[in-house]
């Protein structure tokens, strides 16, 4: 190779080296990462807020809620994905990967990585700004949850709470 080639990709691995490091260092932001500080953050804000839609739902092994809000003080709406582990042994950690899906709801997936074992086995899976609401049609949310590398799976479906469905 001659010199000349040798400097054209020695000058295009620098560049291609700061962008893999930017792009891994967004991989990790604050809403995907288990925190307890934020969960319990999380649910008094959702326990003082008004309006909105609650769902719920449980499985084999986790149960889940899904809960859209106004906050008190004001703002946009807001949805909050929540799961707790409610099986036999101890929580998971490592990756706990979710996709989730509604009619009336913003859908989406993501993954966290977990450390240790949140408190009360409560993941927060997503904490969102949400525009996609449809406030007259209370249907089910779909929530696909995997977990132990991929060797663990389950599905549950979070009905509309029935004092959301009363009102």
């Amino acid at each position: 190779m001659s010199q000349h080639g040798f400097r054209r990709g020695k000058m295009l691995t620098v560049p291609l080296m700061v962008v893999a490091i930017l792009l891994l260092a967004g991989c990790g932001s604050g809403s995907e990462k288990a925190s307890g500080a934020k969960e319990a953050q999380g649910a008094a804000d959702t326990q003082t807020a008004s309006g909105g839609r609650e769902y719920e739902g449980e499985g084999r092994m986790w149960t889940a809620q899904y809960a859209m809000y106004m906050p008190e003080q004001g703002g946009k709406l807001r949805a909050r994905l929540t799961a707790h582990y409610e099986g036999s042994g101890p929580a998971p950690t490592g990756e706990v990967k979710y996709s989730y899906y509604g009619v009336d709801v913003e859908s989406g997936s993501g993954g966290l990585m977990v450390k240790h074992p949140p408190a009360n086995s409560v993941y927060l899976l997503r904490d969102l700004v949400t525009t996609e609401y449809a406030p007259d049609e209370a249907g089910t949310v779909e929530l696909l949850l995997m977990w132990d590398g991929g060797k663990r799976s389950e599905t549950i479906r979070l009905l509309p709470t029935e004092a959301q469905q009363d009102s």
